[in-house]
């Protein structure tokens, strides 16, 4: 893993926006900024109608800075105690669960990713905190300006991770666990692949533009179409109606 996905600096859940590497390219594709939940985020791109289109017949890819990404490092029994009792689940490394709102990521024995949305980073910072406190070797991180997310979601999102590589050479996503790394245009990235039509990719935020335009180049195979929050939201809302619990 590289040095991003390794050193703590910080405990402290910004809300600020930054500058980011990501901005020009956002720019460039007509990206219309708005506030959401204190943060600056890509409300659409000239049509939530047309980019809500892509992600159901097509795929779409979309920043997300709007989330926040915590990061847990210290002894692996700590934290395997730790995630047993917030996620709900013993992870071995690259095990990934969704629980109370929030994605519990391995990356390894000593490290653990915790991603959520900004309304939830603060409650959520607070408790990871105070369980921190509990155990001293632990240490807790806000990753949120260091790393760049990036989604695929869509129909044709499977086929365009295997077409990036990230399945490997079977091309299934079967064979690889929840959380895979996978280099892209020598960038190293961390899939987490949420459903069979939703991934999120990690990366460092200097390497956020290379990315977006590897996804982007290996897309126009699919019809791929950058996305906002009003058409990721929308989405959402289609494949929970479509797909109740």
């Amino acid at each position: 893993m590289s040095r991003y996905f390794a050193e703590a600096v910080s405990v402290h859940v910004s809300s600020q926006r930054r500058a980011s590497t990501l901005d020009p390219v956002l720019r460039q594709a007509g990206g219309v900024l708005v506030m959401h939940d204190g943060r600056a985020v890509v409300a659409n791109y000239g049509s939530a109608a047309g980019e809500l289109a892509a992600c159901v017949s097509a795929v779409g890819v979309a920043d997300r800075s709007d989330l926040a990404i915590l990061e847990l490092a210290g002894p692996a029994v700590q934290l395997r105690h730790l995630s047993q009792r917030l996620a709900g689940s013993d992870l071995a490394p690259g095990g990934a669960v969704r629980n109370g709102g929030a994605w519990w990521c391995a990356v390894s024995p000593e490290r653990m990713l915790v991603l959520c949305e900004a309304r939830r980073a603060d409650r959520l910072h607070s408790v990871l905190r105070a369980r921190v406190a509990r155990r001293s070797a632990l240490t807790l991180t806000d990753r949120s300006s260091e790393l760049a997310a990036l989604a695929v979601v869509g129909r044709h999102s499977s086929a365009l991770l295997a077409e990036l590589g990230v399945y490997g050479e079977s091309r299934n996503p079967r064979d690889v666990p929840p959380l895979t790394a996978h280099t892209a245009t020598g960038s190293e990235v961390l899939w987490l692949l949420e459903s069979d039509d939703k991934a999120l990719a990690l990366t460092a935020a200097a390497d956020a533009p290379a990315v977006w335009h590897a996804i982007e180049r290996a897309g126009r195979r699919f019809g791929l179409c950058a996305v906002g929050q009003d058409a990721l939201a929308r989405y959402g809302l289609i494949r929970r109606i479509s797909s109740p619990l």
